[in-house]
């Protein structure tokens, strides 16, 4: 278990700063990566398990996205955690652990669902 948690906390350095100011903790133990990339890998789960939900309900029958429509919804979807994320790096206004996490739930759970549309060929 303990090769486990120290691979974990091992890639996770490599995607996060993993300060403890902004990370969460579970039974005192902080997760590998900070509040905001937790929002993010939490949210794309959703988003990815959403989606291949929404396709076992249709039969598994295809619900096409064209590229373009993929990209608005991502771009959009991308605003909330790039004005947290430059309005902290500027000093302006520096949200708590769980708005971090909640303002990147947008782009998660539209990044998780746009890899599953990939992966099950509705997007390409």
């Amino acid at each position: 278990m303990d090769l486990i948690v120290s691979f974990a906390y091992a890639v996770g350095s490599v995607i996060c700063h993993q300060l403890p100011e902004r990370s969460f903790f579970i039974d005192g133990r902080q997760l590998p990566v900070c509040a905001r990339c937790t929002g993010l890998y939490v949210s794309g789960a959703v988003g990815l398990l959403g989606w291949i939900a929404v396709k076992f309900g249709r039969g598994w029958r295809g619900i096409p996205v064209p590229p373009r429509t993929a990209l608005a919804i991502v771009s959009g979807a991308v605003m909330p955690t790039a004005i947290s994320y430059v309005t902290g790096v500027t000093g302006v206004w520096d949200g708590s652990n769980l708005t971090r996490a909640a303002l990147a739930v947008p782009l998660g759970v539209a990044a998780g669902a746009v890899v599953a549309a990939v992966a099950t060929k509705d997007l390409r």
